[in-house]
């Protein structure tokens, strides 16, 4: 029993870990092919050997196993053979495919070689599968059927085909050539093809199906053959793009199903053929080099989702299961990277919305060939503290996940919904980590088409349906449902709380939204920024995100000023960085007066790193000073129907300089502060503090609290410190890393802060987005844990933190007019 376990435990490590291209061994049985494809009834051979290695003759038994069982006819060319010693057996296995095989299905033969005293001494799995004719990937004959009666029948349909014809008549590839680029301490050559061409030349030929231009077809045709030329072609660089497997994996994808609509056209040879096999082959041996279970990420996500479509392409079901369990495979992906409440653990909208994307695609590919991962479910697994080349806490970064472990399992169906929450009124999901606000992805209008759940429909409703998704699949006729994100929400692996007031929820527009950091750090595209406001919109304005100065990944300003603490409002320490650590939200509330959110956490601080181009990752990283212990730092947020309130508490051990920083765009003017010394040019020398970013600093004193106001095109903000009386108090300018783009490198965006050099310290601040006149008339506040606004339309609000710096804080607040109570709300 010992060696025929042992023996199955090698050949299951054959089926699942090599390619069909590859030749195979187990111990003294060698095969050429062990995965071939063909039509029913045809006929293919699997060509294997066998050597005595011994010293004498030895007789062997060959037999199919189970053959009652298959459905395909095997035949061995020999069912006893004797081989003498140390000579070769070259034996075939013939497999007749069964047409009781459906279209795409597969069966295993599987070859027992047994001694002459009937033990059994190998095994040998033969995969066949019933081929499907081409396209079968991304789209099916039937697919462009329906996508050319939308066509006829649908106006946005027809404007969809019009705008991207019009973009491919002016499009053209780069000529081929190898390339030499650095990126940020290395250098290495590629083609220098772009990874968007892939999905061009898949637009290409659909634009060939739609509209029967040949024109498309031969500029798509030229683009195959130049890339799979077994001379110059990939085959003789291995790396299409930049070779990084982002790029690498998004190309392929696309180009895969490019070459399936177009495989059986007369301008492709068989050799062409060939050499598209042979590309994508090399492909798979090099994505293999990269899969690692450690590897939890973007990139090797969206180069396991480019295999999976260039397997899928072959048809070759083993390479299939491999990229699907083994190691860094689509299992580890989806089972290690998505957290409970169905982020993925980067927790930035981009690279959340990048990997939906591209395993959404796989889903419909699937779907196509006649599997199911739509509703499929991979099994929970433990996401590593640590990334494949780097250790935890490497320049401060976290890689594990945070928060409620969840389910046992998890699916594509968790990660296409849960964004919407954090969504505003237009269907753009908040900006967070290296994350910029983000539009609505192709992936609902697949996801809509599956689940057809209102929500999803409801962001699709908030798009031009103009890609080439929603023309091939986009369902023609959407229900009009009603906003499903207009209340309060948290998601609490992520840690994004959504804050929204309520009188206006019929208009959304008009709401005041603030959005709250407490969550997963996320890995190289974590940021620094727990109890932080990651966000404040109202009126269709943006007034902060996570991205408002933006560095490039290569450049030193990336981790020294765009990831670090400084750059978010948030209170600082010392001018250092926040230690990344799980935090918690203590209190979320959800009333018709206030909304509450109450995050804390207990976190070291340290210095930033500093840019190395000598190393690679090129940081020079720094530790923890050994005597500073944690800092208690919580963050009270309250959400009115016309300002915001922020109380934060810090305590320590010791005294610490607590800035609180916020970094709002078009200064107008400061009360009840008065400059000391001169503008600084900048406002730290030190070039292991974030502060030497900040430009143009001027310092000032407040006795008795401050009024600073900001107007962004007619989006104000004024930001009332109540408490600390007595600070000193900052104007200086926000970093900038260069181009304008949205909310990013605004030159008119400015710092605010508040410095308090004190063991334990607390802020109590208001903070009035508007438009048009200010409705505060007033506000009172005679300690730091209570306050008396006064509106201009005759309400008073008083409201009062009871156990700020305790275990169970809580927030009441009541409503007067004239004198009578209108309403009284506290949190649990």
């Amino acid at each position: 029993m010992k060696k025929l376990k042992s023996i199955l435990i090698i050949i299951f490590s054959l089926v699942i870990s090599l390619s069909g291209y590859s030749n195979t061994q187990s111990e003294n049985l060698t095969t050429e092919k062990y995965t071939q494809k063909a039509n029913a009834n045809d006929t293919v051979t699997y060509v294997f050997q066998l050597e005595n290695t011994k010293g004498t003759p030895e007789t062997y038994f060959l037999s199919v196993l189970h053959p009652r069982e298959l459905a395909c006819e095997n035949i061995l060319s020999d069912s006893k053979i004797t081989v003498k010693p140390n000579a070769i057996y070259k034996g075939t296995l013939q497999v007749v495919v069964s047409d009781r095989l459906p279209l795409g299905g597969h069966e295993s033969s599987v070859v027992v070689v047994k001694d002459a005293q009937d033990n059994e001494i190998e095994r040998l799995e033969f995969i066949t599968i019933r081929s499907k004719a081409h396209p079968f990937v991304l789209v099916t004959n039937d697919v462009l059927e329906e996508a050319i009666k939308k066509i006829e029948n649908y106006a946005w349909a027809k404007n969809n085909l019009e705008a991207m014809l019009k973009e491919l008549d002016g499009f053209q590839f780069a000529e081929r050539k190898i390339i030499t680029k650095p990126r940020p301490t290395k250098v290495w050559s590629s083609l220098n093809y772009l990874a968007s061409d892939g999905e061009k030349a898949f637009q290409l030929a659909l634009a060939y199906k739609l509209t029967d231009n040949v024109a498309y077809k031969n500029k798509l045709i030229a683009f195959i053959k130049a890339v799979c030329d077994k001379d110059q072609g990939y085959l003789s660089i291995g790396a299409a793009t930049t070779g990084v497997q982002v790029h690498e994996g998004n190309f392929f994808l696309f180009l895969a199903s490019a070459i399936d609509i177009v495989y059986n056209e007369p301008e492709l040879s068989a050799t062409d053929r060939q050499n598209i096999e042979d590309s994508f082959r090399y492909y798979l041996e090099l994505n293999k080099k990269h899969m690692d279970g450690l590897g939890i990420m973007n990139h090797q996500a969206s180069a396991n989702a480019g295999a999976i479509f260039v397997a899928l392409f072959l048809q070759d079901i083993p390479e299939l299961t491999y990229l699907t369990e083994a190691p860094g495979g689509m299992a580890d992906q989806i089972g290690k990277g998505v957290m409970a409440d169905g982020w993925w653990f980067e927790g930035t909208a981009n690279y959340c919305y990048l990997v939906t994307h591209r395993y959404s695609l796989v889903a419909q590919a699937f779907e196509n060939y006649g599997m199911d991962l739509y509703h499929r479910r991979f099994p929970t697994k433990f996401k590593s503290k640590d990334f494949d080349n780097v250790k935890e806490g490497f320049t401060g970064m976290k890689f594990d996940n945070w928060g409620p472990t969840g389910k046992n399992t998890r699916g594509l169906e968790d990660m296409v919904s849960p964004y919407i929450p954090f969504m505003d009124e237009n269907a753009y999901v908040v900006s967070s980590n290296d994350s910029n606000i983000t539009k609505p992805n192709d992936f609902y209008e697949l996801a809509y088409r599956e689940y057809r759940e209102d929500d999803l429909a409801w962001v699709i409703n908030k798009t031009e349906r103009d890609s080439w998704v929603s023309l091939l699949y986009g369902v023609t006729d959407l229900p009009e449902v009603e906003d499903p994100r207009t209340g309060s929400a948290f998601a609490p692996n992520v840690g994004l709380t959504a804050l929204r007031s309520q009188s206006q929820k019929e208009n959304p527009e008009q709401q005041i939204q603030a959005y709250f950091k407490y969550g997963t750090h996320g890995g190289w595209h974590g940021q620094f920024d727990r109890a932080s406001l990651v966000a404040l919109d109202r009126n269709g304005h943006k007034y902060f995100g996570t991205e408002m100065v933006w560095f490039g990944y290569g450049n030193p300003g990336y981790k020294e000023s765009v990831q670090t603490s400084a750059t978010h409002n948030m209170v600082i320490v010392d001018e250092l960085q926040q230690e990344a650590v799980p935090s918690e939200q203590l209190v979320f509330y959800s009333g018709d007066l206030m909304q509450v959110s109450i995050i804390e956490t207990k976190a070291r601080w340290r210095k930033i790193p500093i840019w190395n181009a000598e190393k690679f990752p090129p940081w020079d990283d720094s530790d923890f000073d050994p005597n500073f212990n944690p800092i208690q730092q919580r963050r009270i947020s309250i959400v009115t129907d016309d300002y915001v309130i922020l109380a934060d508490y810090m305590k320590s051990d010791k005294k610490h300089n607590y800035d609180w920083l916020m970094h709002p765009i078009g200064f107008s003017g400061i009360e009840g502060a008065k400059k000391t010394g001169s503008e600084l040019s900048v406002l730290s020398t030190n070039n292991d503090s974030p502060y030497k970013y900040f430009k143009n600093a001027q310092w000032y004193n407040s006795k008795q609290g401050t009024k600073v106001q900001f107007n962004d095109e007619g989006n104000k903000l004024d930001i009332h410190t109540l408490w600390p009386r007595k600070a000193e108090v900052l104007i200086s300018d926000y970093p900038n890393g260069g181009k304008p783009r949205g909310i990013r490198n605004n030159p008119e965006r400015k710092s605010y802060g508040v410095r308090i050099h004190e063991k334990e310290a607390t802020f109590l601040t208001v903070v009035e987005p508007y438009t048009g006149e200010s409705a505060i008339s007033n506000i009172i506040s005679k300690s730091s844990n209570e306050l008396i606004v006064t509106l201009k339309d005759g309400r008073v609000q008083t409201i009062t933190i009871e156990y700020m710096k305790g275990e169970h804080p809580k927030v009441k607040i009541s409503e007067t007019t004239q004198g009578e109570l209108v309403k009284t709300e506290i949190t649990k």
